[in-house]
């Protein structure tokens, strides 16, 4: 039953299948072509076709979130063989964890190698590490795992990405060998509007034993403060001041987008009406 359930929590099948995570804010589906452009890649990447048109994803997406009757939500969009399935839920993360951070630990099992699978695309045949790391005994209070690649450098938490904080520069492991999340790409945006400097680089352990702030993004978590890693405490404050600052310009680009998107809706319905 225990390896059933963290399957399932994964979003994975027995058969090869992609999928995507989209959270709507005000209605909207965020970054929603960015996941629709991943979907899509993913399945050509592990060989399967994706039997509807962006247009009626879209269409499938939306009509499963309005008939849920949530005001906002995550949306699990999943191809297996050829089937699709739409399920929306709720995914809300305790507000404590955003002011004490999170405890992470670096798992015995490696990202694999894109030689042999395919960790750039979101599919069930390339969450087999995270099963495994899963399955691996947890210290108590951890919250997620952290992946090293085959040779030793960060890759990315096994639901998440990795981003490091060391004298005022935003530092992240470059997208190759691991997924490059919507959101990832998104807090890099913002970061560069607010004057942030950001470099994409190779990291080592000790550069996140030694950062001044980290944190994990992804879709529901947007970021996520970092307070530990293997016992060893990151930074003096939850959160850190760029990380703090991150959050505020995360808030107000999503505000910015979604009223952008209603906003263009409303002239699309306008223009049908005329």
């Amino acid at each position: 039953m225990k390896k059933t359930f963290l399957v399932s929590q994964l979003g994975l099948d027995a058969r090869p299948g992609v999928f995507e995570s989209l959270k709507t804010y005000g209605g909207q589906p965020f970054r929603f072509n960015e996941h629709l452009d991943r979907f899509f890649e993913s399945a050509k990447t592990v060989g399967l076709e994706v039997p509807e048109t962006r247009e009626k994803l879209r269409e499938r997406v939306q009509k499963a979130f309005v008939e849920s009757g949530k005001e906002d939500a995550f949306i699990r969009l999943t191809l297996v063989g050829d089937e699709i399935f739409v399920v929306v839920s709720e995914r809300k993360h305790a507000l404590e964890l955003y002011q004490k951070g999170v405890v992470l630990k670096t798992s015995a099992v490696r990202r694999n190698s894109s030689n042999s699978e395919f960790p750039e695309a979101k599919a069930t045949v390339s969450f087999l590490n995270q099963v495994l790391a899963t399955l691996d005994p947890q210290p108590a209070g951890n919250y997620e795992i952290l992946f090293l690649n085959p040779q030793g450098y960060l890759a990315e938490a096994r639901i998440g990405n990795i981003f490091v904080v060391k004298d005022g520069t935003l530092l992240t492991p470059p997208p190759y060998g691991l997924l490059n999340g919507v959101t990832r790409r998104f807090v890099i945006e913002c970061a560069r509007f607010g004057r942030i400097r950001v470099e994409e680089k190779p990291l080592v352990r000790h550069d996140l034993f030694s950062a001044d702030e980290a944190f994990l993004t992804n879709t529901t978590w947007e970021i996520l403060p970092i307070r530990e890693v293997d016992g060893r405490r990151i930074g003096h404050e939850i959160p850190g001041s760029v990380t703090a600052r991150l959050q505020k310009l995360f808030r107000k680009g999503v505000q910015q987008e979604t009223r952008k998107i209603k906003s263009e809706k409303s002239k699309t319905r306008s223009r049908k009406r005329l």
